[in-house]
């Protein structure tokens, strides 16, 4: 839904391009917007805070592992 909104918002905006120069620039930027490779993973600025307090939250609660208790759950899978 959010996403529909922003595209909504985006129609505005050309909506109210006046000139053809204009126009041809946001084209060509938006072109090439597209055709780029993103990668893989994005965050926003708020989604990364939200994430980060979580994650000390967790290890304020305790909720983690060390490396060794990594290692030895994973030896003993996997004998690795």
């Amino acid at each position: 839904m959010e996403l529909e909104c922003k595209k909504d918002e985006l129609r505005e905006m050309i909506d109210m391009i006046e000139s053809e120069e204009t126009a041809n620039r946001v084209g060509k930027y938006l072109k090439r917007m597209l055709t780029r490779e993103q990668p893989p993973c994005q965050y926003t600025i708020e989604e990364l805070k939200e994430r980060l307090e979580e994650a000390e939250e967790d290890f304020r609660m305790g909720r983690y592992y060390t490396t060794e208790e990594v290692r030895a759950y994973f030896h003993q899978k996997y004998n690795i």
